[in-house]
């Protein structure tokens, strides 16, 4: 019986294993064509079409809306997130996740800076209103990729400890509203074409099933003596 138990365990973790694989190696090809494809024509006509209509939203509410999402997604805001979460797991008596989860606020700053030195130098690609002054790297979106990783984390810590119901609703409501809307945000406001912004949630898809992992080896490992 003890076999049978063992053995079924092992097939379900061979299946996630396999899944985990798939889906991370389906986002780094969909990341990779679409690198090429910006390499081979920096400005395609679909990206102007869409970053046009996005360009010129002006139902009510709009600019509110994507003023607050800037707010919150801004990288004080991210800094200030960081400590207030680590803060929090401190007091809660999650000293381990506090550090696991601080160095995960790092690596996606690291990351995001990664992404302008690699992906950004093999497409060479300014922002729509880059300025002869002031050039940066377009490609993918930092400030996406950013969001899309940390929000999403924090989903999953949410998930993990097993927050009330009544807070963890809300919670998953608002992140993937503001995920979902920072892409668009920066097309709007014209610091990215929407094929950045598109490499910077699958950057960002690429690397949360990377983070979350190494939280819970490093967080479930007996490298330090307290949870």
């Amino acid at each position: 019986m003890a076999t049978l138990i063992l053995n079924s365990v092992k097939v379900s973790f061979s299946v996630r294993v396999f899944a985990w694989l798939v889906a991370v190696g389906a986002l780094v090809l969909l990341l990779t064509l679409l690198t090429m494809a910006i390499m081979d024509n920096p400005t395609p006509s679909q990206d102007i079409r869409i970053l046009d209509w996005i360009v010129g939203w002006d139902f009510w509410g709009v600019t509110t809306l994507l003023k607050i999402v800037s707010t919150i997604t801004d990288k004080i805001a991210g800094f200030i997130y960081v400590v207030l979460a680590a803060i929090y797991l401190l007091l809660t008596g999650k000293a381990k996740a506090a550090i696991v989860f601080t160095g995960v606020g790092v690596t996606i700053g690291a990351v995001a800076v990664m992404g302008d030195f690699t992906l950004g130098e093999l497409v060479v690609r300014v922002r729509p209103l880059a300025s002869p002054e002031k050039i940066s790297s377009a490609f993918p979106s930092g400030h996406v990729f950013a969001a899309t990783v940390f929000f999403g984390f924090v989903r999953f810590l949410g998930i993990y400890y097993h927050l009330k119901t009544k807070f963890l609703l809300p919670m998953l409501v608002v992140f993937t509203a503001i995920v979902l809307l920072v892409g668009p945000y920066r097309a709007h406001v014209q610091a990215h074409f929407p094929s950045d912004v598109l490499a910077g949630y699958l950057l960002g898809g690429i690397w949360l099933p990377v983070i979350i992992p190494a939280f819970l080896f490093l967080k479930n490992n007996r490298w330090l003596s307290f949870r």
